[in-house]
């Protein structure tokens, strides 16, 4: 079959590799859609942990080609998207519920191969259903969704809520909408990127501001009548930008680092501010059961992806879009490869 190898830190080429074969309790799947994500670049770059050669690619949406002889719950056809991220069920955090903090994590398309192929071979466990009406571009949405989730559950997003995104790439964008669908009364969207902008207007941001026009943290207060907002969420991956999140704050706010910042990055900010505003600063990692609440939302049609997808590409096309992806900004939002 042919895929897309990063066969070590910036070589990535095409290449016709063997088609897997399912096991025991395994589904093979035919890959329709799957999104790219930064990740799969820090991997290409040799800036993320993973076992090369490896095929890239964990935001997964296909149809189930074949099934291992103790699989219970697929039949070929079935539609159905991937939950990438593998547990051992085992270690002390599982035991406790924590998953995604598995002593023994693995993750598809960091460690094992993933989507970046016609085929993928992926653990029962961690394959979801679709209705036969789902569309595969907007369902290989399922796992940054499922992520987004998560962290707005943290956040604690309610009924009357002040809300900042910081950062309108796709991930911004879905937290756009999933604040909106929260009830937040005030949705602010912050980018440097005006087709970014504009997509965020579209999508439920009350008020968009171009950080490099003015002065987001006077903006944000001069808005919010020198208060502040509820939640600010970080979704930029920028450290020098939680900076300005504090200052967005109200009394009681709550800041979501959403957004990868490199391991080694340090920021400087004022413990006695979060003593006094009593601010709550939280980190969210994965999506530790939150994947089956992602697919009742993209199947409910409640949520705007194709405002979200800016180009849609074949496997052929993956060696040159790769650096587009990374340094064209203002044209590309999210990217979808076909298989």
């Amino acid at each position: 079959m042919k895929a897309f190898v990063v066969e070590k830190p910036e070589v990535g080429r095409l290449k016709n590799i063997p088609k897997p074969q399912p096991q025991a309790h395994e589904v093979l799947i035919r890959v329709k859609a799957c999104g790219i994500c930064g990740t799969d670049l820090h991997i290409l770059h040799g800036e993320y942990v993973a076992n090369y050669p490896i095929v890239p690619g964990h935001e997964i949406a296909g149809i189930v080609e074949e099934v291992g002889d103790k699989v219970e719950y697929f039949s070929k056809g079935d539609k159905v998207v991937v939950n990438p991220n593998l547990s051992c069920g085992k270690c002390y955090y599982c035991r406790r519920g924590l998953v995604h903090f598995c002593e023994n994590w693995k993750a598809i398309g960091i460690h094992i191969n993933g989507g970046y192929a016609e085929y993928v071979v992926v653990p029962e466990a961690n394959v979801y259903k679709l209705p036969n009406n789902t569309s595969l571009l907007e369902a290989s949405f399922a796992e940054p969704l499922a992520c987004c989730i998560r962290g707005q559950d943290l956040a604690n997003i309610k009924l009357g809520d002040r809300v900042v995104v910081l950062g309108l790439g796709p991930i911004g964008l879905l937290h756009v909408q999933l604040a909106k669908l929260r009830g937040a009364s005030l949705i602010i969207g912050i980018d440097i990127v005006e087709k970014r902008i504009s997509k965020a207007e579209k999508l439920g941001a009350d008020i968009v501001l171009n950080a490099l026009k003015c002065n987001v943290v006077d903006e944000v207060l001069r808005i919010t009548n020198k208060k502040g907002v509820d939640v600010v969420i970080e979704a930029t991956g920028v450290p020098k930008v939680l900076k300005d999140a504090l200052k967005m704050l109200d009394y009681g706010g709550r800041l979501l680092v959403f957004g990868v910042a490199p391991p080694h990055a340090k920021v400087e900010i004022s413990p006695y501010t979060i003593f006094k505003k009593e601010i709550k600063i939280l980190g969210s990692f994965t999506n530790p059961f939150t994947t089956e609440r992602a697919v009742s939302l993209i199947t409910s049609n409640r949520l705007n992806f194709k405002e979200i997808i800016s180009h849609v590409i074949s496997l052929n096309d993956v060696p040159k879009f790769l650096p587009i992806v990374e340094k064209e900004k203002e044209k590309v939002i999210k990217v979808i490869i076909t298989p």
